[in-house]
């Protein structure tokens, strides 16, 4: 579902549903009930009000955690991407050129399957092709001189943390939040709100908006925690961080070996 369609199915619904359970409550309870409750329903609803704020922050917190993460995997990413392109035009033309294929065929997959199922929460490792070949590339060369075996130790370590980021991208948008945690943080929302019902006030309407705000406040907390489950919804921004309109898969294209070595041998002087 959409951003906005989230929002309100769970900030709009529990809203009017706990608008609904003021009236009944307003209804079927007589004012003496409900006043003769105020003084101890204050300091409970103090108390687990402290004890729900103290979850949903910390829930809050980890849950953004996880979208930073992921917006700067999602800039590692790219970034090494470039970078093994850049060190790998040290190497000789035929060792360039298949490096450089396989660059281009991971960010073309990455960018056209990966990210996409990704974004709505599927499973797709499309890059698993590319991926392993990229490292048949790498290992499989034999650097011939110092620049070259500089360039390779250089190449390996982007390798690497080209690894770290998508094996992060890959199980970040599977893990989601325990459903104790859900049970726990549901369970202490319903809480709050029904012991909101416990206290009368004159005015209906006055009682509707104040009951209301505490709803929106608690629903939209829940709500974020809910978006944040998986941090490469399109609204958070993770892939724009690294693979947005700035980035281009055709940047790795090179030209193939045997084009490169025909040009330069045009380009000798005859003897």
């Amino acid at each position: 579902m959409s951003a906005l369609i989230d929002c309100l199915v769970i900030v709009g619904g529990t809203t009017v549903l706990s608008l609904v359970g003021v009236l009944i409550v307003r209804k079927r309870a007589s004012r003496q009930v409900l006043e003769a409750s105020h003084e101890v329903g204050g300091y409970l609803l103090a108390i687990i009000g402290t004890l729900y704020a103290i979850l949903v922050g910390l829930i809050v917190v980890n849950a953004e955690n996880k979208v930073d993460t992921a917006s700067d995997k999602a800039v590692v990413e790219a970034n090494r991407l470039t970078n093994i392109y850049h060190v790998s035009h040290g190497f000789e033309p035929s060792a360039r050129h298949r490096i450089c294929e396989s660059l281009y065929n991971y960010a073309t997959t990455a960018v056209n399957q990966d990210w996409e199922k990704v974004e709505s929460g599927v499973e797709k490792e499309g890059t698993v092709g590319p991926y392993r070949q990229l490292w048949k590339d790498v290992v499989g060369y034999s650097p011939r001189n110092d620049n070259e075996r500089e360039c390779y130790a250089v190449l390996l370590e982007d390798l690497e943390e080209l690894s770290d980021a998508r094996k992060y991208r890959m199980v970040a948008a599977k893990s989601q939040l325990s459903p104790i945690l859900w049970a726990v943080l549901i369970a202490g929302g319903i809480m709050i709100v029904l012991f909101t019902y416990f206290f009368f006030v004159e005015n209906l309407l006055s009682q509707l908006l104040m009951t209301a705000s505490v709803v929106i406040f608690l629903s939209m907390n829940v709500y974020l925690i809910y978006v944040c489950q998986n941090p490469y919804r399109p609204e958070l921004g993770a892939k724009e961080a690294g693979f947005g309109f700035s980035f281009n898969p055709n940047w790795f294209k090179d030209e193939p070996a045997e084009e490169t070595t025909k040009t330069e041998l045009k380009q000798e002087p005859a003897k």
